[in-house]
């Protein structure tokens, strides 16, 4: 899908931001500069899957100031309504990028999807968990008590909650993102802190999902940040 290269990606998310959401942005080839928010988007090259009909987009959205920025796998699949990369661009920029805009403009619209909530490092001193919604594919019909366990708590929650038990997070903020699935009743799961997959650092993260006879993913993004004393 030649049309769409790593400059056309960032191109339509420049537009998706600022027209669409009120934020300035600005593109240079892979990299969208957001001057408004002092963050930066960098976009690589799209991977294509399937002859064209499904895509990831590595995308990563960060402070030049951190030691570097957030990635993600942002998938896209084509429906007879929706190119794979408006999929894939909808579904960033509406459930991982307002994590971050939460850590510079609080209230600013995107962010209303965020769950807060207020916690404590290891050393006693103070935090705040910033959650983006869960997104979930279901192939197949889950039983009842897979959504009761994601609203107790999901999978990333409980991994940010063992962190704290360990770390302090000081002074830039932690993100993490985790991956859990199901298919032809194999398991698989995936738990990324700050770039690094760190899944057999925590062993049972998802055990407490109930997949039963069907099979999906579901994935969510979570920031943690220090509050100040």
């Amino acid at each position: 899908m030649p049309e769409f290269d790593q400059a056309r990606i960032a191109e339509t998310v420049t537009a998706m931001l600022s027209e669409s959401h009120g934020i300035a942005a600005t593109a240079d080839g892979g990299i969208v500069s957001l001057p408004q928010l002092s963050l930066k988007i960098v976009v690589e090259e799209p991977i294509w899957h399937q002859d064209g009909q499904m895509v990831q987009i590595p995308i990563a959205v960060g402070d030049p100031g951190w030691a570097a920025p957030a990635w993600d796998q942002a998938v896209g699949i084509a429906s007879e309504h929706e190119h794979p990369v408006g999929q894939a661009l909808m579904g960033w920029t509406h459930n991982v990028l307002p994590l971050f805009i939460a850590l510079r403009l609080p209230d600013h619209p995107l962010t209303e999807v965020v769950y807060r909530e207020d916690a404590r490092n290891a050393d006693g001193s103070k935090a705040e968990i910033l959650a983006g919604p869960m997104m979930t594919r279901r192939l197949g019909k889950l039983p009842k008590r897979f959504d009761e366990a994601l609203a107790v708590r999901p999978p990333t929650l409980r991994v940010v909650d063992r962190l704290l038990e360990r770390f302090t997070v000081s002074p830039d903020p932690i993100w993490v993102y985790t991956l859990s699935g199901r298919a032809n009743r194999e398991p698989t799961a995936e738990v990324v802190v700050n770039n690094a997959r760190l899944t057999d650092r925590f062993p049972g993260f998802d055990d407490h999902l109930r997949w039963g006879r069907g099979s999906g993913t579901v994935k969510s993004w979570a920031v943690v940040r220090p509050v100040p004393s």
